[in-house]
């Protein structure tokens, strides 16, 4: 004969999903705070790129 359970930390309770909803958020919102600080130095990327980095992207074009 087997005997067979439900685990009392089902994946699908209501609790849980509250819980990872709360990380979800907190996760966005240090996303945030990380984007915030790097700005400046994706824009000044943008728009000024090193000679390095176009030598770098003409020469992986050119292998494909």
């Amino acid at each position: 004969m087997t005997k067979t359970s439900t685990s009392n930390t089902s994946v699908n309770s209501p609790m849980q999903n509250m819980f990872q909803l709360k990380t979800d958020i907190e996760s966005v919102t240090e996303l945030d705070l990380f984007y915030d600080q790097i700005k400046g130095k994706l824009d000044r990327l943008a728009k000024d790129p090193q000679d390095e980095t176009i030598k770098k992207i003409l020469a992986y074009s050119r292998i494909k």
